[in-house]
């Protein structure tokens, strides 16, 4: 039986065979355990911590996160179990609270499966969809699928009654405060866990430059900027007079906020509360911590005064000291300076001049598509971060299949679905909805679900560097994903499609794709692939079944028309010559060759800069093999 509480355990377990990629059968034999165990540990059975262990070390995961996030999941169930006995329904008043109250109750009746309910209630009466979507917020609670539910749990019909009344209360009360708030002041202990969360030197730098980016879109729209305007971030890094007093200050010039706009920032981030509006959330907050322990927040808008200070000193925090983080002024030089600085002092370790060059490589990647679109322009050190540009065919080349030609670059450009947005909080409702599930709002607005970009082909074959990258919001979550290039089949077992002809484990698919209304992990390195919304993208790119004709056919599925399906057809070969688009010299590829010029591309050298010479080298192999000339060496 599935237990709510093992759900992150189960994503993530689910996630680090899928990076292992390792099938079942492959992964009982590593951890020694039979694969229906192991399955249903992935599918958030309730399983004991070895057999979660077990999981982890076969698939080279790390132990300590999968021990924090069991330990976790119990301490969620037993909170679960106590809820029941907890929540009273003659004291609901809002429809959150109702929720709740039937959570609880479900808890207390040992978690039947969805299903099951279903089928206890009888033919449509307890649809699951429909109950899954309004336990959860999505949808509205309809009465008579509350009465359903507990009617199928067994309560009495006095219980049964008071039941309705507490959802008639919900109705006529809409906006009755959820519960009393408790303003909780983070623990030293908390504190000192923030800094040890496992988060990347780049990545925390990267947290920072999307909270200049997320102030910009809330400022002037969804899209960050215009290219005639692009959002200026700095980092600049300052050694110091004596050693251990070095800083590193991230500088936008965006929007800015005021003393009271900053302060609610603060606060909103400490609480996690839901905010469609900028907040120093759980990503600043441990991006900071990782890189220092003082942090100053500079910020103020065009047309303040005075900058607002904010001042947290993190290593008194820890200490015990009272949680009291001052806000002072500054005056402004220019009265028409605006901006966020973030000064970070007392680092937990100096950053070399070869590392911040690897920062500016790093970030020029993450942030490709906006640095070279110039919606955002980065400099680290007043050196200006260039964009990682693709390195693929031009939108003229294409080959020539049975179906007729097919092109080295196909775009992408699909609406998944419509959703209400909320413009209070930001939270997405289903389009029936009448108000913000999160926050009883009215004021929903349609909000198109897009998927677009592009997957091409790539100049060169490479072991490690092709793949699709996935953006949410102008920043890679997913680098050179290769996910897609494996098909899951019923059984949940992932067979390899792509790369398949040699030289073996070399390919050169690539795209990229922008999907921004997939839910993104707080340190946003990864999406949540189990989500409807991250299947929508996956069926927008590749389809649901296998990308090859004859195995569509094998498993029961209509040949595949994806993007990614046209791509496969068209060039999962790599034998030399412009058929598939590959350099040769007359007798073979030559994919060292093609390699060193994408060096050559990467370095921004200009003949390299379009396709000509891989070209030229496709097409002369060609000739050289219809004229049987002697082979000439190609630089």
């Amino acid at each position: 039986m599935r237990a709510a509480e093992m759900g992150e355990v189960a994503r993530w377990l689910r996630r680090a065979r899928h990076l292992a990629g390792l099938t079942y059968a492959e992964l009982a034999r590593e951890a020694g355990m039979s694969s229906s165990r192991l399955h249903r540990a992935a599918n958030g059975c309730r399983t004991p911590l070895p057999v979660v262990e077990a999981f982890a070390r076969a698939c080279g995961a790390s132990l300590d996160e999968a021990r924090a996030l069991w330990q976790q999941a119990q301490s969620v169930g037993t909170a679960g179990s106590s809820a029941a006995e907890q929540v009273r329904v003659e004291e609901i008043s809002t429809f959150a609270q109702l929720r709740e109250a039937m959570w609880a109750l479900h808890a207390a009746h040992d978690r039947p499966s969805l299903r099951k309910l279903q089928e206890r209630a009888g033919p449509g009466i307890l649809p699951r969809t429909t109950l899954n979507e309004a336990l959860r917020g999505k949808t509205r609670l309809r009465k008579d699928i509350m009465l359903s539910f507990v009617r199928v749990l067994g309560v009495g019909e006095d219980a049964e009654a008071s039941w309705a009344a507490a959802w008639d209360r919900a109705e006529r009360n809409p906006h009755a405060p959820q519960r009393q708030v408790v303003h909780v002041v983070p623990s030293p202990q908390l504190l000192r866990a923030l800094s040890d969360l496992p988060m990347s030197g780049w990545s925390c730098f990267a947290a920072l430059v999307d909270n200049a980016v997320a102030a910009q879109a809330s400022a002037y729209g969804t899209r960050p900027t215009s290219p005639a305007d692009p959002l200026p971030v700095s980092i600049e890094f300052s050694d110091g007079s004596h050693p251990g007093q070095e800083t590193v200050t991230i500088s936008d010039l965006g929007p800015g906020m005021n003393d009271k706009a900053l302060l609610e920032a603060a606060r909103l981030g400490w609480s996690g509360k839901a905010s469609r509006y900028p907040t120093l959330g759980l990503g600043f907050n441990v991006a900071t911590s990782r890189l220092g322990s003082h942090i100053t927040v500079r910020t103020a808008r065009p047309e303040a005064a005075d900058w607002s200070v904010l001042t947290i000193d993190l290593g008194s925090l820890v200490r015990g000291a009272e949680w009291r983080v001052p806000v002072s002024t500054e005056p402004k030089v220019e009265p028409s300076e605006h901006g966020t600085h973030i000064t970070i002092s007392q680092l937990r370790e100096p950053w070399s001049a070869a590392e911040q060059l690897r920062l500016g490589v790093k970030l020029g990647d993450i942030y490709s598509y906006p640095i070279r679109e110039n919606r955002l322009h980065l400099t680290i050190n007043g050196r200006k971060v260039g964009p990682r540009l693709p390195c693929i065919w031009g939108d003229n080349r294409s080959v020539l299949r049975r179906e007729g030609p097919v092109p080295a670059r196909l775009p992408i450009n699909v609406t998944v679905a419509t959703v209400h947005d909320c413009a209070v909080c930001g939270h997405h409702s289903a389009l029936d909805a009448e108000r913000c599930a999160e926050c009883q709002s009215h004021r929903l607005t349609p909000l198109p679900q897009r998927v677009w970009g592009w997957v091409g082909i790539q100049r060169y074959l490479h072991t490690t560097d092709y793949g699709i990258d996935f953006y949410s919001h102008g920043r890679k979550i997913l680098v050179r994903d290769k996910s897609l290039f494996a098909w899951h089949d019923d059984s949940g077992d992932a067979r390899m499609e792509y790369p398949i002809d040699m030289p073996a484990g070399m390919g050169r698919i690539v795209g990229e794709i922008h999907c921004d209304h997939v839910p993104v992990a707080w340190n946003k390195d990864s999406f949540d692939m189990d989500s409807a919304q991250w299947r929508a993208v996956v069926h927008a790119v590749r389809g649901q079944g296998p990308l090859g004709a004859q195995q569509s056919r094998r498993y029961g599925y209509s040949v595949n028309t994806s993007p990614l399906a046209i791509l496969y057809h068209g060039y999962r070969r790599n034998d030399p010559g412009l058929k598939y688009l590959v350099p040769g010299d007359g007798k073979m590829a030559i994919h060292r060759a093609a390699r060193e010029w994408a060096h050559c591309f990467h370095r921004g050298l200009p003949e390299y800069l379009n396709d000509d010479i891989w070209y030229a080298a496709a097409a002369s192999h060609d000739s050289r093999r219809r004229d049987g000339a002697p082979d000439v060496r190609l630089r």
